[in-house]
């Protein structure tokens, strides 16, 4: 009788570790998106990007308007090309880094920017 006690203890200490642990875990807000929408300019002025909803965004240097789908998970951003030029482009991932007033985004490979790390300020 002893050891089914001990058993059953065990168990459930094992039950409430493991929830702690997994509840513990760093959740992907949906809200993540949030202190991205604006407008963000680059800080050469030669890119603007327009941030309007949790998966949408437009550049407004070049082509006026042109649409970006993206998403955020930690600190890579997903972008793929929607654009006035209605051609598939494969979505790619990129490093990005989000202050109160700073956009940082590794852009290398993606359609419709320069290739290269590009540093925004909110406007």
């Amino acid at each position: 009788m002893k050891k089914s006690n001990i058993f059953k203890l065990l168990i459930i200490t094992m039950v409430v570790f493991s929830l702690l642990v997994i509840s513990s875990c760093e959740k992907n807000s949906s809200e993540s998106y949030k202190g991205l929408l604006g407008t963000w300019i680059s800080t050469d002025l030669i890119d603007t990007v327009e941030f309007k909803t949790d998966h949408d965004f437009y550049k407004t240097v070049g082509i006026p308007k042109d649409h970006f789908y993206y998403s955020v998970s930690g600190d890579s951003m997903t972008i793929q090309y929607s654009g006035a030029l209605y051609i598939l482009v494969q979505p790619t991932n990129h490093y990005y880094k989000l202050t109160e007033n700073s956009l940082t985004i590794d852009l290398e490979h993606c359609y419709g920017f320069r290739s290269q790390i590009i540093n925004f300020t909110k406007k």
